[in-house]
């Protein structure tokens, strides 16, 4: 297994421990979803250590992320709409 394929592996588990979707997780880390989702589909990430602090942090669950994004609360209160789906 390459690093791209095992670091799609872990993504996908810590997106489904966190129960939410690939949009979700990829507004948490302030992604496009697109790009999330070559990353589970083992097409790599241009900043793979930044991504593995990210989803193996143990003081910062994907709940968490999702709650105190600044780039998530600044989109709710641009454009009015909730971003939560």
């Amino acid at each position: 297994m390459n690093e791209n394929e095992k670091l799609a592996q872990d993504v996908k588990a810590w997106r489904a421990k966190g129960g939410v979707t690939a949009e979700a997780a990829a507004k948490a880390l302030g992604i496009p979803k697109r790009t999330f989702e070559g990353i589970e589909q083992g097409r790599g990430f241009p900043y793979p250590v930044l991504l593995r602090v990210a989803i193996e942090s143990k003081t910062l669950s994907l709940q968490a992320m999702l709650e105190n994004s600044p780039r998530v609360d600044h989109r709710r209160q641009k454009s009015g709409r909730n971003v939560d789906g």
